[in-house]
């Protein structure tokens, strides 16, 4: 039986035909082989077939076992400004932003020290003991308030227990004879540079930060991971 083309066909030869097929096979196996020499990118690194990516380093974020606040204003109407004055020294004078507010000729420039806002940090090292004489005793700068030089350290080692107690950590500290501002007489301490001292202890198998902040309101102290 004769079979019978259109006649569309019947005008390209056989040959021309023939080479047409070959180039389109040609480019087909092309994009195949293109396709399989780039893999999927799936965004996860190291997934079979996927991109590799590189791999970012994820610090974790510190987290906070305890703060403490102590109203600075409050102090200075509760007792005396004085005191709330050597509170501010004590944090600010271990720190750049003294010698703005601090010369050996003149001391301490205390109209400009109460408008600073500073921070800082102590290290409280797995298994070792914070004192708060070592951290604050003596120094220059400081006035009488309360009737002796340098009044007011009980108020700032309170805020440093406070926040201690609410982080569980051991403390050993004698009460104050009378209350601190906003915390109650149990969590007060007493301090006498060379006799009455704040310890504060690390048992948690991890190194500790004890952070300060202060502003013209008053002091918050966090103590992180």
């Amino acid at each position: 039986m004769v079979r019978r083309y259109s006649r569309r066909w019947a005008v390209f030869p056989p040959e021309i035909i023939f080479t047409a097929v070959l180039l389109v096979g040609a480019g087909l196996a092309g994009l195949l082989l293109s396709s399989k020499a780039q893999p999927a990118k799936t965004g996860k690194a190291g997934y079979a077939g996927g991109s590799v990516q590189t791999a970012r380093k994820i610090t974790p974020a510190s987290t906070r076992l305890g703060s403490a606040f102590l109203d600075l204003e409050q102090l200075a109407r509760a007792n005396s400004i004085d005191e709330a004055d050597n509170v501010r020294w004590s944090l600010v004078r271990s720190t750049p932003g003294a010698a703005g507010v601090y010369s050996p000729g003149d001391g301490v420039d205390w109209q400009r020290l109460r408008t600073l806002n500073q921070s800082g940090s102590y290290d409280l090292p797995n298994g070792a003991t914070w004192s708060f004489n070592d951290t604050f005793g003596g120094g220059p700068g400081y006035k009488m308030a309360s009737g002796v030089l340098a009044g007011g350290q009980c108020a700032l080692a309170t805020v440093f227990r406070a926040a201690a107690i609410q982080a569980g950590l051991p403390n050993q500290a004698s009460p104050h004879q009378w209350p601190v501002p906003g915390f109650p007489l149990d969590e007060t301490v007493t301090i006498w540079w060379g006799r009455d001292d704040l310890w504060l202890h690390n048992p948690t198998s991890q190194d500790l930060k004890l952070d300060w902040e202060l502003s013209p309101q008053g002091i918050a102290i966090s103590i992180r991971s």
